[in-house]
């Protein structure tokens, strides 16, 4: 009975996938299986998980015709390895395709990564720039500070101001210098792989 009301239940999803044929004569049928992830599957084909991990063939109906056992240990883990393998190359392929279109080759790539250096070392150039002018502005609010001491007259409150806020200023620009060249390292390591593959496709070109 419980095999029944499976079939009714099947019968929808049976009806929307395009069948197979069974070899054993008993016409179209549908194979079933356990995903990894623990849900059932139906497949028109005999698929490389349906052999992995046991499979049920199920008729026009939906009622199992035969069980077959996952395949014995020693398959699985060849099974498991082809698939990764096979799953690699496919992410590879996709990168190197994906490498193809951005890139005309290793010296595009070398030409890009020395634009993006060449933008940050301008703006190191910018910010050293400014550094140097904050210096000379806090040295002579120093030096103003210093006059005022040497006279014997307090420090102004602006003038002491003047030279917290030039100094907090510094240490920020120098800061923004730092994480200038901190990228300009992460450019340089993100290009390294990129040319060196570049250069991997173009020496195995026909």
């Amino acid at each position: 009975m419980r095999g029944f009301w499976v079939g009714l239940l099947l019968l929808p999803v049976l009806a929307m996938a395009a069948p197979a044929r069974d070899n054993d004569g008993a016409g179209e049928v549908m194979y079933r299986y356990t995903t990894p992830d623990g849900n059932l599957a139906l497949s028109a084909t005999l698929t490389q998980q349906a052999i992995h991990s046991g499979y049920q063939v199920l008729d026009h109906k939906g009622q199992v015709l035969k069980e077959v056992a996952p395949a014995p240990p020693e398959a699985q883990a060849r099974l498991r390895r082809e698939m990764e393998a096979k799953r690699r190359a496919e992410q590879q392929a996709a990168r190197d395709e994906e490498l193809k279109r951005l890139y005309a080759g290793p010296e595009d790539a070398e030409r890009a990564r020395e634009r993006q250096v060449d933008a940050l070392e301008l703006k190191i150039g910018y910010a050293r720039n400014t550094l140097g002018q904050l210096e000379d502005k806090r040295d002579a609010e120093v030096s103003d500070a210093a006059r005022a001491e040497r006279a014997g007259r307090a420090v102004p409150e602006g003038t002491r101001e003047a030279i917290r806020r030039y100094n907090r200023r510094m240490e920020d620009t120098r800061a923004e210098i730092e994480a200038y060249q901190r990228d300009i390292e992460a450019v340089r390591k993100q290009y390294e792989p990129i040319i060196e593959r570049l250069r991997q496709l173009e020496a195995s070109a026909p």
